[in-house]
Parts: C-alpha cells; structure tokens; sequence
C-alpha cells in the first residue's frame, strides 16, 4: 500500500492527496514496496552497540578507580605497596566483564576467557609480596576443580536429550566432586598427608540421592509421567 511521502500515513491507490497532512501527491507518490522509516529508529542503538558502550563505560570507570588508587598509594606512602591488591581486583573484574560483554556470541570462549583469568588474579595476589606460597599448591587446584567439575556437569547437561531430574543429578555429583577436590588440597596443603572426612560424609550423603534422581529421570521416567505418577 503507498504512503505519503511526508508524514508516512497509508494512502488508497486512488488518493490525489495525504488525508492526514493535505499534501497533493499526483504521480509523485511512493510506490508500495517503499516503507517510512520512523525518524526515531535511525537513533535506536543495536544490542551489539548497546553492549559495546556498557563494556567502555565499564573500562573507563575502571581506569579511573585505577588511577585513584594508585595516586593515594603513592601519596600515603611514597611507593607501590597495598594499591596493589584491588589493581588485580579491578583488572580481574574488567576481563570478566569483558569476556561476557564481548564474547557472548561465543559461550565456550566467553566462559574460558575469565576461567583463565581467575588463574592469573591467584597468581598476581600471591605475588604481591614477591613470592609463590599458596597459589601453586592451594588456590589454583581449588580453582581448577572448581572449574573442571562445573564445566563437566554443563557439558553432560548439553549431550543430554531429555533434561530434568539428572540436571539436579549432576549438579550434586559436580558438588561431590568439588568437596573431594578442596579437601583432598587442603589435606596436601597443611599437613603433607589425605585423611578424607568431611567430603566423605558429603559423597556418602548425595551420591545416593544422585543416584536416585538419575533413576526417576531414566528409569522411571521415560515410562510414565512423573507428574501422574505423584498425583502433583
């Protein structure tokens, strides 16, 4: 259907003039297949460029609060000392930001990009002092199980064609895992030898019920209607 080249309003074939504005329109008159563009969608930013000026918000204002630090620091004290602990923490904060702001078309590199720069923000707070002490044999193993447990139970989620109970499934065994994982450091860590408790108990109490949950997912489940079978 045509429209008035002024004021965009649909016109009969048959018009002669705009019924809205009066403007005559002879044979000037648009064809059908032009479409009025509304002034105000030229202005309308896209989500790529929504998320490009949030990301340099971000980075600015944290430049800022950068050099802010780094001023008293040097001002109270002459030299670069304590300033350096929330410098990593912003850095750390502006690489995860950067990361989700950035790569979220892109999930695998977007979840790997601040895994590994969880890594270098241990090793940096560990270095402040100008040595390695808990970083290498305490902080990273914890991290890294953190991550490997996490990352599995999200892959196995992804494979899986029919979802529900084993999502809950896996996250308990990632949490056993975790337990496993933190205690076994922390045993190596402060006392050179592994006595697993406390992850034991944790195991013992929600592998069964994993365990469980899987078999009413895939057993129970495939057959009949959960929610008939629970009257829910």
């Amino acid at each position: 259907m045509p429209t008035c080249p002024d004021c965009g309003v649909e016109l009969a074939e048959d018009a002669r003039a705009c019924p809205l504005c009066g403007k005559p329109l002879g044979d000037a008159r648009p064809h059908a297949h032009e479409k009025y563009i509304d002034p105000e969608d030229r202005e309308r930013l896209t989500e790529r460029e929504r998320r490009t000026i949030a990301w340099e918000v971000l980075s600015v204002s944290s430049a800022i609060a950068a050099v802010a630090v780094l001023a008293v620091n040097l001002i109270d004290s002459g030299a670069l000392t304590w300033a350096l602990y929330p410098l990593f923490c912003l850095a750390f904060a502006w690489t995860v930001f950067t990361g989700v702001f950035l790569l979220y078309r892109k999930p695998m590199l977007a979840i790997l990009f601040p895994a590994l720069a969880l890594h270098a923000f241990l090793l940096g707070l560990d270095l402040v002092d100008g040595r390695l002490t808990w970083a290498l044999p305490l902080a990273l193993p914890i991290a890294l199980d953190a991550e490997l447990s996490a990352a599995a139970a999200w892959l196995l989620s992804r494979v899986s064609k029919r979802k529900g109970a084993n999502l809950i499934a896996l996250a308990l065994l990632a949490v056993v895992t975790l337990c496993i994982g933190v205690e076994f450091t922390l045993d190596r860590f402060l006392s050179g030898r592994v006595a697993l408790s406390w992850s034991a108990i944790v195991a013992f109490t929600l592998v069964p019920i994993a365990c469980f949950l899987f078999y009413l997912h895939y057993r129970v489940g495939k057959k009949t209607n959960l929610r008939k079978l629970f009257r829910l």
